[in-house]
C-alpha cells in the first residue's frame, strides 16, 4: 500500500484486486461527502479512501456492496411507479372539485394552492433523486466499488442536497397544514377546540425549520459536518416526523369526534357514513405509520455504516415512499370517497344526500375534516338543526 495527504486529509490506496476477492474496506465516517478518485492508469487499479482512524474502518463484503446499490436502484424505481400513479389521480381529483358547486374563491386558492404545491414539491423531489441515480449509474458508475462509495457518500452537488431536504420536509408542512385547517373549520372555528392540533402544527413547523438549517450547515458550511452533528440532525429529522405523525393523528380523531357528537348512534347519517369514517382511519393510518417506521429508522441509526447496514437499506425505500404517500394516500382517500358517495346515493333514501365539494377536493390528510361535513350535512336533512346549518355555513 501507498499513501498520499492532501493538507489535513491522509489518504490510503487499495488495490483494485483486494475489492474483487477481498472485503472493501472504507475508513471514513458515514456520509461523508468525499469522493474517491482515480490513482494510476485506471480506477479498476488503485482507489483512493480517506482514512479518520483505525476505529472508523468498515469492511464490505462484494455481496453487501450489490445488495446497497441494488437499493438504491430499486428505491428510484419504486418512486417512479408511485409517482406515476400520483400523477394519474392529481388531475382526477382538481377536476372533480372544479367542478363542484358550493365553492368560494378563499377556498378553492387553499385547497387547489395546497394541492397543487403538494404534487409539485413531490414531482421536484422525484427529479432530484433521478438525477442522483444518473451520477450513481451514470457518471460515477465505472466500476461496482465506485458505485458503491458514491452510494454510500451521496457525493452530489450542494443544489441538489439542499432542494432535496427543502421538498422533504415542505412536503410535510402542506399536508399537515391543510388537515389542520380543515379540522380548524370542523370545529366551528373554535381555538379551544382545535387547540392541540394547531399547537403540535406549530411545533412541528419550528422543527422543520430547525432541522432544515441544520441540514444546511452540514451540506454547506466546511468542517461543519462531524459525527456528533450528523447524529444532532439525524434526530431532529426523526423528532420532526414524530410530531409530524401526532399532528395527523390527532387531527383525525377530533374530526372523527366532530362526526360522532354531529350524528346519533341510530341516525341513518352515521350508518351512511361508517364506511367513510373506516378509509379515513385506514388512510390516517398509512400515513402516519409510515412517518413513524422511518423516525424509528432515523432513531436507530449509529452512525457507523457496518453495524447500521440494514438500516440504511430500508431508509433508501422509505424515504421516498414516505414522501409521496404523504400526498398519494389522501388522494387515493378522496377517490375512494367519490366513488363510494355514489354508490352510496343509489342505496339511500336519504335522495338529497351527497357530499360536499371539500371532501372530493382534499390533496391532504385533511380528507377527515370533510366526513364531518358528510355527517352534519345528512344529520341537518333529517333533523333540521340550525345550529347544523351554522356550522355547514361556516365550513362550506
Amino acid at each position: 500500500m501507498q499513501g498520499c495527504r492532501d493538507a489535513t486529509i491522509a489518504y490510503t490506496i487499495v488495490s483494485g484486486m483486494d475489492l474483487q476477492h477481498h472485503k472493501l474496506v472504507l475508513s471514513c465516517r458515514p456520509h461523508r461527502r468525499i469522493k474517491a478518485c482515480c490513482v494510476g492508469r485506471a480506477f479498476e487499479t488503485f482507489i483512493v479512501f480517506p482514512i479518520m482512524s483505525t476505529a472508523d474502518d468498515f469492511s464490505f463484503s462484494i455481496a453487501q456492496q450489490k445488495t446497497y446499490i441494488s437499493s438504491d436502484l430499486n428505491s428510484t424505481l419504486l418512486l417512479q411507479f408511485l409517482f406515476g400513479i400520483y400523477t394519474g389521480l392529481f388531475p382526477a381529483t382538481v377536476y372533480i372539485y372544479v367542478h363542484k358547486e358550493n365553492r368560494t374563491r378563499t377556498r378553492d386558492m387553499i385547497i387547489i394552492g395546497s394541492t397543487g404545491a403538494l404534487y409539485f414539491l413531490t414531482g421536484l423531489s422525484l427529479v432530484m433523486n433521478w438525477l442522483y441515480t444518473n451520477i450513481l449509474l451514470g457518471t460515477h458508475g465505472a466500476t461496482r466499488a465506485e458505485m458503491f462509495i458514491e452510494s454510500v457518500y451521496q457525493d452530489v452537488p450542494l443544489g441538489n442536497e439542499i432542494i432535496e431536504n427543502l421538498t422533504s420536509f415542505f412536503v410535510f408542512l402542506f399536508a399537515d397544514g391543510l388537515m389542520v385547517w380543515r379540522c380548524f373549520h370542523s370545529c366551528g372555528r373554535l381555538f379551544r377546540r382545535s387547540l392541540l392540533p394547531i399547537a403540535l402544527f406549530i411545533l412541528e413547523t419550528v422543527l422543520v425549520l430547525a432541522a432544515m438549517a441544520y441540514g444546511f450547515l452540514n451540506d454547506a458550511k466546511p468542517n461543519f459536518e462531524t459525527i456528533q452533528t450528523i447524529q444532532i440532525s439525524n434526530h431532529l429529522n426523526a423528532a420532526t416526523l414524530v410530531i409530524a405523525a401526532a399532528t395527523s393523528l390527532v387531527s383525525t380523531v377530533v374530526i372523527c369526534l366532530q362526526i360522532w357528537r354531529h350524528t346519533t348512534l341510530s341516525s341513518r347519517s352515521r350508518k351512511h357514513y361508517q364506511s367513510v369514517i373506516n378509509a379515513l382511519i385506514e388512510s390516517s393510518a398509512i400515513y402516519t405509520v409510515a412517518l413513524l417506521f422511518l423516525a424509528i429508522l432515523d432513531f436507530t441509526y449509529t452512525n457507523n455504516i457496518q453495524s447500521s447496514f440494514t438500516i440504511l437499506l430500508l431508509s433508501n425505500f422509505f424515504n421516498g415512499a414516505t414522501q409521496i404517500t404523504s400526498g398519494l394516500a389522501p388522494t387515493l382517500m378522496i377517490a375512494q370517497l367519490f366513488v363510494s358517495s355514489d354508490q352510496e346515493l343509489e342505496n339511500t333514501e336519504v335522495s338529497s344526500a351527497r357530499l360536499p365539494s371539500d371532501l372530493i377536493s382534499h390533496a391532504s390528510h385533511a380528507t377527515g375534516t370533510h366526513m364531518t361535513n358528510v355527517g352534519i350535512d345528512l344529520e341537518m336533512q333529517q333533523s333540521g338543526s340550525v345550529e347544523l346549518q351554522d356550522r355547514v355555513n361556516s365550513i362550506v
